[in-house]
C-alpha cells in the first residue's frame, strides 16, 4: 500500500491523529472540528493556561464555544487533549 493509499484510509475510517500547533483563533477552532469529525487530536500550546482551560473543556476564543468534556465536544468517536 502507498503512503497515500494509506493516509486516505486512515482519513476515511477515521484512524488518523492530528497535531495542532497553537490553540488559538485558528487553531482552537481546527482541533474542535476535527475532534467532532472524529479524528483524534492533540493540541499544542505554549501558555499552560490556555492548555489547562482546554483539557478542562473551556475556550478562550469567543468564537468557539465552551462546550464542557461532552460526548460531541471530545468526538469520542475520536479523541481531544491538550499538551
Amino acid at each position: 500500500m502507498s503512503h497515500e493509499t494509506d493516509l486516505v484510509a486512515k482519513a476515511q475510517n477515521r484512524s488518523a491523529a492530528f497535531g495542532v500547533i497553537g490553540l488559538g483563533y485558528v487553531g482552537l477552532p481546527l482541533a474542535v472540528e476535527l475532534a467532532r469529525a472524529g479524528y483524534r487530536v492533540v493540541g499544542f500550546d505554549l501558555s499552560s493556561d490556555v492548555v489547562s482551560a482546554v483539557n478542562m473543556g473551556k475556550s478562550h476564543v469567543q468564537d468557539v464555544p465552551a462546550p464542557g468534556r461532552s460526548r460531541q465536544a471530545r468526538g469520542d468517536a475520536g479523541d481531544g487533549s491538550a499538551g
